[in-house]
């Protein structure tokens, strides 16, 4: 029975390490940052768009004020891809809004 126990333990500790490595990977891509404005004047915030995809930064506040002078900009930018999804609420919809959540790293124009 403790063989079993054990085995099972090494597993779960091998499937979460595995896991954990994943979002550890630092992606650098070219991408766009696109500002929809504040959250207090019915504006959703930062999106990054990579290949097609929106994704929505876990931490707005690392982007400098500068990108909110334009509503789209091209950027290169290194991030951690946090493998779940992240809920933000804007634009008086009455339900939270669910899209994949990322890490930036380093942000820079094109």
């Amino acid at each position: 029975m403790k063989n079993i126990i054990k085995i099972s333990l090494a597993i779960f500790v091998f499937i979460f390490a595995a896991c954990q490595e994943q979002s550890d990977t630092l992606y650098e891509e070219n991408a766009i940052l696109i500002w929809t404005g504040e959250y207090e004047v019915d504006g959703c915030g930062f999106f990054v768009e990579i290949d097609s995809v929106q994704y929505k930064p876990q931490s707005e506040s690392v982007v400098s004020p500068h990108f909110k002078e334009r509503n789209r900009v091209n950027v290169t930018i290194q991030y951690l891809d946090l493998q779940y999804d992240i809920e933000y609420y804007c634009d008086d919809l009455p339900e939270a809004q669910k899209v994949g959540a990322i890490r930036i790293i380093s942000l820079d124009e094109n």
